[in-house]
């Protein structure tokens, strides 16, 4: 009871501390911050780096694509310009998974404490600069409670074959990653579970990253029920994002044996080279879709009419 109990509240933790990290980036940044965006959708070029910065700062490729997708349906921004901000969201949401590879465990109380009282006693809008850095904490306290309630659930036989199993078939890898990045609402939440499991020895390298390469389609969920009640543009800058990701898909599973021995050729443990595989996955998916935003505006047009 106690071991679910673990599992519950780190997950619960995790959820809410990306949900917490995000408000106070977007509270700090406020009206500025959307200012700044539309200004910097003018051309593709800056659409992929403004979304890059924008989505490492929101720490969330969803929170972006929904406010994309929500400017494109109030006509604030033509929605080719917006597919620039999409692809550079795919780049700037694998900051997260970055920090969560470090080790931290003996830091959380003090992160905790810190974003706390910064939240409480500092004035003005900088007092949401600390609440995120309260979620910051709260992600590292949540794989610290999903690891110790992890461990036993791991090493039941059924789970364990389970687990097994998808060693042998990378495809319902990539299933089980979309499905569980729907759920949770978030490829990010996703990548840290894998890392869980990877760094315990429940998974291996290479079901490590077809878990990864569904997490970032299974993240599209969001984006998609946000859509239905848009307008066709709007849809358009949906569809482009779950075709991209499906993309980046098709791409590196053929190749993820290899891929799996270049990261760790590279080194790290195992939680880092998950969260490079993150990394690599999205910035050359991103970056080869790059010079195809005009065809992809055209096809996009003709699909969605």
């Amino acid at each position: 009871m106690s071991l679910l109990l673990s599992m519950l509240l780190g997950l619960f933790c995790l959820l809410y501390g990306m949900s917490i990290l995000r408000l106070g980036l977007e509270r700090f940044a406020a009206d500025r911050f959307k200012r700044v965006l539309h200004q910097m959708t003018i051309t593709p070029w800056r659409g992929l780096w403004s979304g890059t910065a924008a989505t490492a700062l929101l720490q969330s490729s969803t929170a972006l694509s929904v406010m994309t997708i929500s400017f494109v349906d109030a006509g604030l921004i033509p929605f080719e310009n917006a597919l620039g901000l999409i692809l550079g969201s795919n780049i700037g949401t694998t900051m997260t998974t970055q920090l969560l590879a470090f080790s931290l465990d003996s830091f959380i109380p003090y992160i905790l404490l810190l974003g706390s009282l910064g939240f409480l006693f500092i004035p003005n809008r900088y007092r949401y600069l600390a609440l995120s850095i309260l979620g910051l904490g709260l992600l590292f306290l949540a794989l610290h409670l999903l690891e110790t309630g992890m461990a036993p659930v791991a090493k039941i036989p059924v789970v364990q074959q389970f687990l097994q199993q998808l060693g042998d078939h990378h495809l319902q890898g990539v299933l089980a990653g979309t499905l569980l990045s729907a759920l949770l609402h978030s490829s990010a939440a996703t990548t840290g579970l894998v890392m869980l499991l990877a760094e315990g020895g429940y998974l291996t390298l290479p079901t490590a990253l077809a878990f990864i390469f569904g997490a970032n389609i299974g993240t599209c969920f969001t984006a998609i029920l946000a859509s239905l009640v848009t307008n066709r543009a709007a849809q358009r800058v949906a569809l482009f994002h779950v075709l991209l990701n499906v993309f980046g898909v098709l791409l590196f599973l053929p190749f993820l044996n290899p891929l799996a021995h270049l990261l760790e050729g590279l080194g790290g443990s195992l939680s880092r080279q998950v969260a490079n595989a993150h990394t690599i996955f999205n910035l050359i998916s991103s970056l080869i879709a790059f010079p195809f935003l005009p065809l992809a505006t055209r096809f996009l047009t003709r699909v969605l009419k």
